[in-house]
């Protein structure tokens, strides 16, 4: 893949971090070095040779510091052009020639405010992944140069631990996924030659459905993630008249490890009727597909996908046509007087989408639900296929959804 993007930043990922407070510079520039040499793959260099990748140890690059007096976080003028000084340096291409694929920009700005940008490619990195390096580097920081941290479970371990389990892992998704139905969710097929047609519905949350969502599941005996997917998956069940749906919600796939890498992928849950160990509700099949989904990842995603496609008969778009995923405030903290706090590097302050341009690309069927319950924006966010479900659709599923979670239906 990156032989065919070569040249773009499609295949990196990472986070901007502002930071607020009194700023030791080399205090900082010592945490970054630590917890990069504290995770094996972001310590470990990538040399290409057309499409041969070697792998080797590899010196790290130092903290690159750029000072901009001239610019000030606060003004807005001033702001457009540290996201764009921001994302010039997000999109700097990895040359793969023996370095590692993590990187930090620091850029020192006239308010003494700085703004941190950590990039990675995708080769190293996961969502999973980037909050645990976030993690580390606040604590590194308040420890300071002194105290280094402890050492990390290695990625290559987590991955031969994986491997040790698969046999009996790809029997379990066998029976798991068998006679899986290929339901159809959405209002309506579409055409032949239809093309993705992708739209966001954002619904603000009220202040109090955080802590309803939290005490509703604990209630449940269950974590939030649990609770908001078995109430979305039983809102589809309902409308779509399905026997038994198979959805997706994201893991980090290693339980008590501390691993960096590329290691986050959905697990299938399949729940209804129809489904195998019987209808007991679908709160207990949603907690229980997780804990024996995240217990048998042996098999990669890609490889189950392959199950049911090749194996079974299944429709790659008829797969998982509902995913969940729940979200919070976890890179938000204050550390020896300095604040960390998310740095958008998109102005996202318009007022909707200009005329022409595309929205996001979805899987025919495809619903995407992702539920925020950070406490400075929470917000419903549902992607969808507008062809296949239509915004009215939406507007009551999501209000229907809401309900469930804020009554205790989940």
């Amino acid at each position: 893949m990156e032989c065919v993007v070569r040249g773009s930043a499609l295949l990196h990922t990472g986070i901007a971090l502002r930071l607020d407070g009194i700023l030791e510079e080399k205090r900082l520039s010592h945490a970054v070095s630590a917890v990069f040499r504290r995770h094996e793959l972001l310590n470990t260099g990538f040399r290409a040779d057309g499409e041969t990748l070697t792998l080797g140890p590899a010196a790290h690059h130092e903290l690159r510091v750029l000072h901009r007096p001239d610019l000030w976080a606060g003004q807005a003028g001033h702001l457009a052009e540290v996201r764009r000084a921001a994302a010039a340096a997000h999109a700097e291409i990895f040359p793969l020639t023996g370095e590692p694929l993590a990187r930090a920009d620091l850029t020192l700005l006239g308010d003494d405010s700085a703004v941190l940008l950590l990039t990675f490619h995708r080769l190293v990195m996961d969502l999973f992944s980037l909050h645990q390096v976030v993690t580390d580097l606040q604590e590194a920081y308040l420890r300071g140069p002194a105290e280094p941290p402890a050492p990390a479970d290695r990625y290559s371990e987590v991955l031969a631990s994986r491997e040790h389990r698969r046999s009996g892992d790809w029997e379990f998704w066998r029976t798991e996924l068998s006679d899986f139905p290929t339901p159809w969710i959405g209002e309506r097929r579409p055409e032949p030659g239809w093309l993705p047609d992708g739209a966001e519905l954002r619904v603000p949350l009220a202040p109090d459905l955080t802590g309803l969502v939290r005490a509703n599941a604990r209630a449940a005996r269950c974590t939030p993630t649990v609770f908001v997917t078995a109430a979305a998956a039983r809102r589809v069940l309902e409308r779509s008249g399905a026997a038994d749906l198979v959805l997706a919600t994201m893991s980090a796939n290693r339980m008590n490890s501390d691993a960096v890498g590329p290691l986050a992928q959905a697990v299938l849950v399949r729940v209804g009727p129809a489904a195998p160990y019987g209808d007991q509700g679908v709160l207990a099949q949603v907690r229980r597909g997780l804990r024996e989904g995240m217990a048998h990842q042996g098999v990669e995603f890609e490889e189950i996908v392959d199950l049911l496609t090749d194996g079974m008969g299944v429709a790659r778009d008829d797969l998982a046509p509902l995913s969940v995923s729940v979200t919070g405030d976890s890179w938000q903290s204050s550390v020896a007087g300095l604040a960390f706090s998310p740095f958008d590097l998109d102005d996202d302050q318009g007022e909707g989408p200009d005329e022409g341009v595309a929205g996001p690309v979805v899987r025919p069927s495809q619903l995407d639900l992702e539920l925020n319950l950070s406490a400075t924006q929470p917000q419903l966010v549902l992607t969808y296929d507008r062809r296949c479900f239509g915004e009215e659709w939406c507007e009551r599923f999501a209000a229907d959804l809401l309900a469930d979670l804020a009554t205790g239906r989940g």
